[in-house]
């Protein structure tokens, strides 16, 4: 039996994802992955780029946020988000937590070991370019051109200050001509905590409404996640030692209870191995990445869904070098997809491009997407 066409339509890129991806990600201690070179307790292992901008050397023009639903998570196991990733890969300010810190990251990015692998596939053709001026203010424009989903011209303004790039507070939002906008504000009550408000407008009307709470201490974080009057998620993840965490989160939905779930979870981490599993009354989520070489990585995934009684096996691997990356995956559900992103140069304007390719092999379609970014000095 064929399956339905939104299994192939993928997710599309926004400016505004774009420039939060490059400026943001998780916080990592030892037991979450790339703690050595995240860590805030210990100094960079290499040098900030002098790029004001933005690392422009990969265009994620299919990153999303990691507190949202992923597009290809199909079981709806495990905690909130479990297929949804962030890519960022830039050093962080050693003084955003307090030095003693030693936390192991958030819950709802404990599976992003193995997540980073999986490339983000796009359709159409996205073309973006920002712009910053003197001041920390941002303009960006951006233009998609899709056959699957609605297309078009959209502004982005933002705040960011170009001498500490991951500082609060962070406010960035985007505006399309028919009246659709978005908006994220992120600021920083005190040293160990993060509030984060995203809020979306369509048609006259708040059509959704995000707000999330981190707080980070020296060796668990807590999370509250509420969306709309829908639900509220309470997380929590503690470092049981420099390489194992536990956490647990509880879920519960106001019009229907009967889909509040509840869930525990677990990372056991080394060098070159990372495990990540999440267990509850809806759904397993089983995650394992290793490291082979320094630019190559592989990663397997299992979710299984106990309410609509359905499992997806994924295999992934990222090749990363200081020009390009590539990423690809296939999944028992007969998609295979690839995401290549490479490095441009250029004097005034640094360039970088992305070139994506979908197949669903039970449908016998195809989708190819060409992305395109430019940040003017």
């Amino acid at each position: 039996m064929d399956k339905p066409d939104y299994i192939i339509k993928q997710y599309k890129p926004s400016l505004l994802e774009l420039l939060r991806v490059l400026s943001f990600e998780t916080i990592y201690a030892k037991s979450n992955p790339c703690s050595e070179k995240n860590s805030p307790r210990s100094p960079p292992t290499c040098k900030e780029s002098p790029d004001t901008y933005g690392d422009t050397k990969n265009c994620e023009c299919g990153t999303r946020d990691g507190s949202k639903t992923g597009d290809r998570g199909k079981t709806g196991a495990g905690v909130t988000g479990s297929r949804a990733r962030q890519d960022c890969h830039r050093q962080k300010d050693p003084d955003e937590l307090p030095t003693s810190a030693a936390n192991p990251g958030l819950l709802r990015h404990i599976h992003n070991a193995a997540r980073y692998s999986i490339p983000q596939c796009f359709e159409g053709a996205c073309v973006s370019v920002k712009q910053r001026s003197t001041n920390n203010w941002i303009l960006g424009h951006s233009m998609l051109f899709s056959s699957v989903s609605p297309g078009g011209y959209k502004m982005l303004i933002s705040y960011l200050d170009k001498e500490k790039p991951s500082s609060m507070p962070y406010f960035v939002m985007e505006a399309a001509p028919g009246g659709q906008m978005s908006c994220e504000t992120r600021v920083g009550p005190s040293q160990g905590t993060r509030a984060t408000v995203v809020a979306q407008i369509a048609e006259g009307e708040l059509y959704s409404f995000e707000g999330i709470l981190d707080a980070y201490f020296n060796s668990f974080t807590t999370s509250v996640i509420a969306v709309n009057r829908e639900f509220i998620a309470l997380h929590y993840l503690q470092a049981i030692t420099d390489r194992f965490s536990l956490g647990a989160e509880i879920v519960a939905r106001g019009n229907t209870a009967e889909l509040s779930s509840a869930s525990g979870a677990g990372r056991w981490t080394t060098d070159e191995h990372t495990v990540s599993a999440t267990l509850g009354n809806r759904g397993l989520d089983v995650c394992y990445a290793r490291v082979v070489k320094p630019f190559l990585t592989v990663a397997a995934m299992l979710e299984v869904g106990f309410s609509i009684r359905r499992a997806v096996a994924t295999l992934a691997y990222e090749w990363r070098t200081d020009d390009w990356t590539v990423r690809g995956s296939a999944d028992s559900d007969g998609l295979v997809g690839a995401t290549l992103q490479r490095a441009l140069g250029g004097q005034r304007a640094q360039l970088a491009c992305a070139i994506s390719a979908l197949l669903n092999h039970p449908n016998d379609k195809f989708r190819l997407g060409f992305g395109i970014t430019a940040a003017i000095k």
